[in-house]
């Protein structure tokens, strides 16, 4: 673990440092990468030498003689030290400290909306956001940077773009500075959140150059997707395809010139493959993982994890095992009108959830992939119900007690998957969650239906179309399927007076590439995983138990998970 020294002092009894890093703090300590020391006494920066990097936010100085020169000769040494916040300003009497930032900082700007952007490519900001806003204080450089720092993030002011975060040699230390913060709406940005604790990392001697070769298990549907996810994502690159199939084979060659298999054992055997993401039918996956597992390689298994828990605590325990990364692609994580629903129920604005009623659906013959044939899939259930299921588990933290399920088939004989699937949930504090998937339903429920103690959410399908012209001018409407276009949230507030204020929510950016730039993340920085294997084995449980529930005529099954 690498020790850190946090100095979180404050002068100005109005300012609480360490209060309004304690994101930050819970983000170091939750990798277990990180052995954080908080102290709020400068005497403490004299000796550190039990620690790596220093992280600075503080308005209280100067500092005195004897830690000043401590401080400024572990860093020529070999130490890192980020200032952030208003500390290069509280320290500007201290002409070492001075010496180690080469500038001195301007005046303060009073908190405001400020339009951050990263000026890489530096390991620092790879991959971070092209574009995030942070609400905070800024103090730019007063006349420049020096012309051996590297600017790592600038921000638009009065018509020009200033640095705002740079990192600078100073003798076999680094100096970062970060000029912007102040307060706990600073660190409520996720994204400045990650800068900080990248700054830090990169502080301590973390500077990862290398490339993670990625190898897709399965050249389907979505591959070719994946495919240029990983060509846009810095620290991942694309090496290898493996299909059964000849066509599907060509096909991945002629899209991305790397070397294809037609086993999986020989894209295992590849050295230059160190990831696999595994794209094969659901049936297959947990040969597939464990195989990849033992030829240790790190591996991303598509949605679902796999047809039975057994499997999944099978793969949980090679995974440890052979100390590799084991994540499942939970993309839809990132959908931005769950985004918005996930942030509306954590903000507590609502009160606390307690009903959820989820749907998808419509009446249109099912597809004839294997997609739709129980034995290979897993059944309806596992289709949607990977999502569903999952943001549902998301939304709500308690342990399912229970979990009863349905299912008809009414209409569609061509196929093995059930027409039309119902699941409920109940959790251990009674809360209560279901989940509809109907291929035979004519009237459309809401996507979401979500009730709380002090307000509620509906999500509402919008119906969208793409239109272009055809081949003899006329105007050609594309309707596009309602899952295909984001809900309309519209979330309920009791008034007061007997009323209901109603509020439709903004949405918000779709984070590209979010999945993998997370997984590049975490394999070259340590930072947590945001689809944990254990979240995927909660999804796993419940659709199992529905599957069980069903074969019993809709008897309640126990969970636990």
């Amino acid at each position: 673990m690498i020790p850190i020294l946090a100095y979180l002092s404050a002068r100005n009894p109005d300012r609480d440092h360490a209060a309004a890093a304690a994101p930050l703090l819970r983000l170091l300590r939750r990798t277990g990468a990180f052995e954080v020391d908080v102290v709020t006494d400068a005497s403490r920066l004299a000796d550190l030498s039990h620690h790596r990097v220093v992280f600075a936010a503080t308005d209280d100085g100067p500092l005195g003689a004897e830690e000043e020169q401590a401080l400024s000769d572990w860093v020529r040494q070999g130490g890192g030290l980020v200032a952030a916040h208003g500390t290069l300003a509280a320290w500007r009497e201290n002409r070492l400290i001075r010496e180690l930032a080469g500038f001195a900082p301007a005046d303060r700007v009073d908190s405001t909306e400020l339009v951050v952007r990263p000026a890489g490519p530096h390991p620092v900001v790879d991959r971070l956001d092209d574009e995030f806003f942070v609400t905070a204080e800024l103090q730019l450089a007063s006349d420049g940077i020096p012309p051996d720092a590297t600017a790592l993030l600038n921000v638009p002011w009065r018509y020009s773009s200033q640095v705002a975060a740079l990192a600078r040699p100073a003798g076999d230390g680094r100096f970062l500075y970060v000029g912007i913060g102040g307060g706990p709406a600073a660190y409520a940005s996720v994204s400045f959140l990650q800068f900080l604790y990248r700054s830090i990392a990169f502080g301590a001697g973390q500077a990862p150059a290398r490339v993670f070769g990625v190898g897709l298990a399965g050249y389907g549907a979505i591959a070719r997707d994946h495919g240029r996810q990983l060509g846009e994502v810095a620290g991942l690159e694309l090496r290898g395809v493996s299909d059964l199939a000849p066509g599907r084979r060509a096909q991945a060659e002629g899209d991305f010139g790397v070397a294809v298999h037609e086993t999986v054992d020989g894209l295992l055997a590849d050295p230059a493959v160190e990831v696999v993401v595994v794209g094969t039918p659901p049936n297959t996956h947990a040969e597939i993982v464990l195989g990849a597992l033992a030829a240790g390689k790190h591996v991303v298994c598509e949605k679902p994890f796999a047809l039975r828990l057994s499997d999944v605590d099978q793969m949980l325990a090679a995974a440890r095992a052979a100390e590799r990364t084991l994540t499942v692609y939970q993309s839809r994580r990132w959908d931005p009108d769950f985004v918005a629903l996930r942030q509306t129920v954590e903000s507590g604005s609502i009160g606390r959830a307690f009903h959820l009623e989820s749907f998808i659906g419509g009446y249109g013959h099912p597809c004839s992939y294997w997609h739709t044939h129980e034995p290979i899939s897993g059944g309806t259930i596992y289709d949607w119900g990977s999502h569903y299921i999952d943001w549902t588990l998301l939304l709500f933290k308690e342990q399912v007690a229970t979990v009863s399920a349905v299912a008809q088939d009414l209409v569609w004989r061509d196929v093995t998957n059930s027409d039309h699937v119902n699941i409920d949930l109940r959790f251990a504090d009674g809360s209560q969650a279901s989940f509809l998937h109907s291929d035979i339903a004519s009237a459309l429920k809401p996507k979401w239906y979500l009730l709380a103690t002090a307000g509620g959410v509906v999500g509402d399908w919008r119906r969208e179309s793409v239109l272009t012209r055809g081949t003899m001018d006329e105007l050609v409407e594309d309707r596009l399927a309602p899952a295909d276009s984001p809900a309309r949230l519209t979330v309920f507030r009791p008034n007061g007076e007997g009323g209901v204020a109603e509020e439709v929510l903004a949405l918000p950016r779709r984070v590209r590439n979010a999945f993998y730039r997370n997984l590049a993340d975490h394999l070259l920085l340590g930072e947590p995983l945001s689809v944990p294997p254990e979240d995927a084995r909660r999804n796993i449980a419940v659709m199992e138990a529905a599957t069980h529930s069903i074969a019993q005529g809709g008897r309640p099954v126990r969970v636990g998970a």
